[in-house]
């Protein structure tokens, strides 16, 4: 599984295997989680704010 943040856009692309490429644009979306990390909880709006700070 892997994401691409695109800042400008406000928006990630999450690739994962044997799946289409999904995009999560509202601000609010949570991004999945490969399984090992199902505590783990990020929105949107939690990675855009690392980012744009």
């Amino acid at each position: 599984m892997g994401w691409l943040i695109d800042l400008a856009e406000q928006c990630a692309f999450v690739y994962s295997p044997d799946q289409p490429t999904t995009v999560y644009d509202k601000i609010t979306a949570k991004l999945p989680v490969p399984p090992f990390a199902q505590d783990f909880h990020l929105t949107i709006a939690d990675l855009l704010g690392w980012f744009l700070e």
